[in-house]
């Protein structure tokens, strides 16, 4: 009797032994896992639609509004202060969010540089906002830094519905003499959201 209880332990033991083996050597083999610590985290599929982004990045402040009983009004305004023309002041980007109480919003952007006696000089074109909802984008902006200040514009036009597609437009815009200047315009499209055009090669 004891016999054969020590037989059925040991191949239980075995099988143990067997089945960590197999995990430790499946975890050791495995591409799609990446090790952090004790933890696994499976990494996101390569074909998840990349996150938009107006390349501004974390504020230096932040402040949020307040919205009245219909859900309209300024929500949120970051600040970014950043050397947008290199002259070692520091310059200012506020983006403000703006609800209307519906699916649609936007953002509107100014750009300030600093004067040497401390005061702001906006040099923000006419038009610097987006036209956001949930079903589509119609207008979106996105500033680069390096190797120089840009932004780059690209919106459509809105026809019959929100969701039509229509032909959009992309514009770059540079800092030049200390005033923004439109030096590219370009039809890039039929589409809804102009948000997947800034993806395209």
């Amino acid at each position: 009797m004891k016999s054969k209880l020590l037989g059925t332990i040991t191949i239980i033991l075995v099988a143990l032994i067997g089945i960590l083996g197999w995990m430790l050597w499946k975890k050791q083999s495995d591409p799609d896992i990446t090790t952090h610590g004790t933890e696994y985290i499976q990494p996101a599929p390569t074909n998840m639609p990349a996150m938009f982004s107006d390349g501004l990045a974390l504020p230096d402040v932040s402040t949020d509004g307040k919205l009245d009983e219909t859900g309209a009004g300024i929500e949120k305004t970051d600040v970014f202060y950043r050397d947008l023309n290199q002259d070692k002041l520091t310059d200012k980007i506020t983006r403000v969010k703006h609800e209307n109480g519906t699916s649609h919003f936007w953002y509107e952007y100014k750009i300030e540089l600093q004067r040497n006696n401390n005061t702001w000089n906006n040099v923000t074109p006419n038009g610097f906002r987006t036209t956001e909802g949930a079903e589509c984008a119609l207008q979106k902006l996105q500033f680069i830094f390096k190797p120089r200040f840009q932004v780059i514009k690209i919106s459509r036009p809105w026809k019959d519905s929100w969701d039509t597609p229509t032909m959009a437009t992309k514009t770059v815009w540079e800092l030049k003499n200390n005033v923004i200047h439109q030096t590219k315009s370009e039809q890039v499209g039929h589409v809804c959201d102009v948000t997947e055009l800034f993806f395209k090669k």
